[in-house]
């Protein structure tokens, strides 16, 4: 009940937004494709303890079997909104910075060329970009945290913190793989 008491006073959101947010801003990137699947692996868990009605060592499986087919799924649905995207920006800035680059009309094919190439050019973009991204989202979580949202030395520094960090150690991993 004591957790409860804070809660409601929101000392413990803020502890757990800034445990989220610092690893957000130190790890996230690595941590993404987990973040990606939880909801399938959650799935999982919920339906292992549903099957009330069945053997324990059946609930077990079924709830296994179930968290690998969600994670899959969630981790495949992540792909295609990604790439779906990366095509919507594409054909986007395609279709209406021709007039301006160009001058007149756009033709009906420079759009959807445009996002046929972002559909195969945005997700490598959006791995580059995830580092710096987690870093800011922790970032702004650790800054809510101790009640510094509106210090841009706090957001600035625990982004940079975060984003050097996180290239420090895929560096580092990089180097370990090709040895």
């Amino acid at each position: 009940m004591d957790f409860l008491n804070d809660l409601e006073t929101g000392l413990a959101m803020r502890l757990l937004a800034g445990v989220v947010g610092g690893g957000l801003a130190l790890f996230g990137a690595r941590f993404y494709p987990l973040a990606v699947m939880a909801p399938g692996l959650l799935l999982g868990a919920i339906a292992g303890l549903a099957l009330t009605d069945l053997d324990d060592g059946l609930r077990a499986i079924i709830a296994v079997a179930v968290a690998a087919f969600g994670a899959l799924v969630c981790r495949f649905v992540e792909r295609a909104a990604v790439a779906s995207f990366g095509a919507v920006l594409a054909g986007g800035l395609v279709y209406t910075g021709w007039p301006m680059v160009l001058g007149g009309e756009t033709p009906w094919w420079a759009g959807l060329i445009g996002a046929i190439v972002g559909v195969f050019l945005f997700p490598r973009a959006f791995r580059a970009l995830l580092v710096p991204l987690t870093a800011c989202l922790g970032a702004l979580a650790v800054a809510w945290a101790l009640n510094m949202q509106d210090n841009p030395a706090v957001l600035g520094g625990v982004a940079a913190v975060g984003t050097v960090l996180q290239f420090a150690l895929s560096r580092k991993g990089n180097k370990k793989k090709k040895e």
